[in-house]
């Protein structure tokens, strides 16, 4: 047994994956601890902008905005890696603070991202341009009294390991370095059943950040949502629409054979699925695919034009433009993958594929495996 201590990043399509590889390492016998504000006794990321940061330059406030008080983040996850007797930390590269604190204490550590992306810098999907350099490190190595490097803070990958929710198929040919395994995505992988008979169920999903994470983004994504309610409208199906998280509920008139649901566990509602129509965020993909449904997608921002770009060449679904899209073309890409064998034919391979590949298994055993010491 090990104790594995997990730093996950703080929103829903970071912890939520993390706590499924938490409960992997646990049953594999593991002793797992998970890094969060309740656990800190110094990092509060939501806190206000402290009055010392109020004459700060643009760069350091975003950094603070983004993560909150880094150096109190990282002092924060050592007192709980020496609390409970750490033997090796597991971080996402999107919270900074795990691989700075495993370097603080000498401690072996294994980075994870949770895009799909084929990169180290995957975080870059996830910034403005003119936003990167406000993770630049020297400020804060120099205040944890760490060796100057130039790697920017959501960059620092593990030499030793780092994990990847992508299939060598959704990544395509990319060289990628000895340490990076492509795992597949952090989620379970149900055993295949036969859905209820009766019209299409259609579900739609949308972003749970928060519309400060979304920015002007949110008002996109509120559009997309309310153009599926109407795109539904006239189809033989029964459409679910979740609209917590980010946006608001769709207003207008809502058609016979649309429920709005608000916040709703997506398992559940897939499990009854004949298609998703979605903003193209990982863990909803994820969780269409490892069943086998196509899928509309309508990526709103981050990594999620990408997602949407693969699902689309792979034949397992249709793209479309947030910025641009209406009802009527969504009513006829849902109608086209409901319709269209190829579209459900393509994604059920993809789920086959998941369910050898055994996802959160493989990265359990790859994270004990780097525990062991190389040979030669």
């Amino acid at each position: 047994m090990t104790s594995i201590l997990l730093v996950p990043f703080h929103p829903p399509g970071h912890a939520e994956p993390m706590a499924a590889l938490a409960g992997q390492l646990r049953a594999a016998g593991h002793e797992v601890t998970t890094f969060s504000e309740e656990t800190a006794s110094r990092w509060c990321p939501d806190a206000p902008i402290p009055p010392h940061l109020y004459s700060a330059d643009s760069a350091t406030l975003f950094r603070h905005i983004f993560l909150g008080d880094l150096e109190a983040m990282v002092r924060d996850i050592v007192d709980l890696a020496y609390d409970c007797g750490a033997e090796l930390i597991v971080a996402d590269v999107m919270a900074a603070g795990g691989a700075l604190a495993a370097q603080r204490i000498d401690l072996p550590w294994v980075s994870l991202s949770f895009s799909p992306v084929p990169a180290l810098d995957s975080y870059r999907t996830f910034l403005p341009p003119h936003a990167v350099d406000s993770f630049a490190p020297h400020r804060v190595l120099a205040a944890l009294g760490l060796p100057d490097d130039d790697v920017s803070l959501l960059g620092r990958t593990s030499p030793q390991l780092h994990l990847i929710p992508t299939t060598p198929r959704f990544a395509g040919a990319h060289r990628l370095p000895d340490e990076v395994a492509l795992v597949g995505p952090f989620t379970e992988v149900p055993t295949p059943r036969t859905r209820p008979g009766g019209r299409p169920v259609v579900v739609v999903s949308a972003s749970t950040n928060a519309p400060i994470n979304l920015g002007v983004r949110a008002l996109v994504q509120d559009r997309y949502v309310a153009a599926a309610v109407q795109a539904l409208a006239g189809l033989p199906v029964d459409g679910l629409v979740t609209h917590g998280g980010a946006g608001l509920a769709p207003t207008g008139p809502i058609p016979d054979n649309v429920r709005l649901l608000g916040r709703t566990p997506h398992d559940e509602l897939f499990d009854r699925a004949s298609a998703v129509v979605t903003h193209a965020g990982w863990g909803t993909v994820c969780r269409a695919l490892v069943r086998g449904l196509p899928l509309v997608l309508v990526p709103i921002f981050a990594d999620q034009p990408y997602i949407a770009t693969r699902c689309a060449e792979l034949g397992l679904g249709i793209a479309l433009d947030a910025d641009t899209v209406t009802a009527t073309e969504l009513r006829d890409a849902i109608r086209a993958v409901v319709e269209e064998p190829r579209y459900r034919n393509a994604a059920q391979e993809v789920a086959g594929e998941l369910r050898a590949m055994a996802p959160l298994a493989t990265a359990a055993d790859l994270i004990t495996a780097s525990l062991q010491p190389s040979e030669g």
